[in-house]
């Protein structure tokens, strides 16, 4: 029968051995999104700055304003101002706030890095590549600063996206997708709210969906480590 010290040293070499290979995978993963994202951004970008993407944003800005019922208009203005910084900092402050009443630290500081994270890359990306707003029609509403990549995509998917992932996370069966599927849905209805209103092209948006993985990869790929190497909850713990 094995002593208390061999136990005890044995259990820490398995643990050991747990958070190297869950580390060394996680790198690779992380790693392999980071350039993958990295490349289609540069791709993209790259026919932005030359003008090869003008003749598909236009005819996609000029098809969603022709095709578009007037009644959207009034849904797609309240919309939009879900991914105003104004909106999107208080409703973090509750959130964070909220997971960490919950004792769920980690998650209150995933989703405060998700967040400012992905404000911080598209503000910084957008004075880097300084591309007008398009003004193919007039909509009634006007939108300040530099065009590309969307804020507003990016934070969607930074804000959103994550506080969908982390909620999902403890959730189990139909409630789980029902969550994930509303954080899909309202990622993609506060793109194409800047597409209806004519302040950002189609490759903005795309751009802005593809900033934010940077950031939520990261943090929803930490989340994830940090649950597989801390296992059961032990008592007095933090939860996840």
């Amino acid at each position: 029968m094995l002593s208390k010290d061999l136990l005890r040293r044995e259990i820490n070499a398995r643990l050991s051995n747990r958070l190297g290979l869950t580390l060394t995978v996680g790198l690779a993963l992380g790693l392999a999104l980071s350039l993958g994202v990295i490349y289609v951004f540069a791709e993209l970008a790259e026919e932005v700055a030359e003008g090869e993407s003008r003749r598909f944003d236009t005819l996609v800005l000029l098809r969603i304003n022709a095709y578009s019922p007037d009644w959207l208009d009034a849904p797609m203005r309240v919309v939009t101002a879900l991914g105003y910084y104004s909106v999107v900092l208080p409703l973090l402050a509750v959130s964070a706030y909220a997971f960490y009443r919950r004792g769920r630290r980690i998650s209150a500081a995933l989703l405060v890095v998700s967040t400012c994270g992905g404000m911080v890359l598209t503000t910084a990306l957008k004075s880097v590549f300084q591309r007008a707003r398009p003004e193919l029609f007039e909509s009634g509403y006007t939108a300040s600063f530099y065009s590309f990549p969307s804020g507003h995509a990016a934070v969607a998917v930074g804000f959103y996206g994550t506080l969908a992932i982390l909620v999902a996370w403890r959730l189990r069966g139909f409630r789980r997708w029902a969550v994930v599927t509303a954080g899909v849905l309202l990622v993609l209805l506060i793109g194409y709210s800047r597409l209806y209103l004519g302040v950002h092209y189609p490759t903005d948006i795309l751009a802005g969906y593809l900033a934010a993985p940077l950031w939520v990869g990261t943090v929803a790929l930490a989340y994830l480590l940090w649950r597989v190497v801390r296992g059961p909850k032990s008592r007095g713990g933090e939860e996840g």
